[in-house]
């Protein structure tokens, strides 16, 4: 039987306690023996992104005691951003005889029904959609290809860390009393010691 290993992509602008719970909540749930973290590269277009060696690194010291959590540097050091298809294939080629299954916040749910291979993506993959505000079941059941390939997207409605974001952990960097429960000790005293976010 072949292991079930789940890809979470972000930029992870800083990686929070959040995400981490989260991925543990749904390794636990969906029965994963991995989940890996995959990491926007530089050239992805989003504002006051750290450089990705940084967050890259920051994702490795909060992962670190944690069996079943990894990262990837796959979208990492590239000349341009991957779409979503193009990543999908790389972890592919790189993860061999496995049932993946890819990690999308139901807010990025809408964005893959514009990508140009959305026939490719529902068909031949599966997903876990955290939900974040954005009814996921509503829009499988609004779009004619998702709603074709619905067993393919497993939606984790239960999702208590939706509050909590990297932007919340940026803005509050200089008060370490709301910063307790966003990001863990070793990550902060990385920002620090790096500068980042100034």
């Amino acid at each position: 039987m072949k292991q079930r290993y789940g890809f979470f992509g972000g930029s992870f602008n800083p990686v929070t306690n959040a995400h981490i719970n989260l991925a543990n909540l749904v390794v636990e749930k969906y029965n994963l023996d991995k989940l890996i973290f995959v990491p926007v590269g530089n050239k992805y277009q989003k504002q006051n992104l750290a450089d990705e060696q940084h967050r890259l690194e920051m994702l490795k010291i909060a992962t670190e005691n944690h069996e079943k959590l990894e990262v990837t540097d796959i979208e990492l050091n590239l000349k341009y951003a991957l779409t979503t298809f193009e990543a999908f294939k790389r972890i592919e080629e790189k993860y061999q005889d496995i049932t993946p299954y890819f990690i999308i916040g139901s807010d990025n749910l809408e964005k893959l029904t514009i990508q140009q291979e959305i026939e490719l993506l529902a068909k031949n993959y599966k997903y876990i959609i955290l939900e974040r505000g954005s009814k996921a079941k509503e829009q499988i059941s609004s779009n004619v290809t998702l709603k074709q390939n619905e067993e393919n997207f497993n939606i984790l409605e239960e999702n208590p860390y939706k509050k909590v974001s990297s932007t919340n952990v940026r803005n509050n960097l200089k008060d370490e009393t709301k910063l307790k429960d966003m990001i863990s000790e070793e990550v902060y005293e990385y920002i620090k010691k790096m500068n980042l976010y100034n």
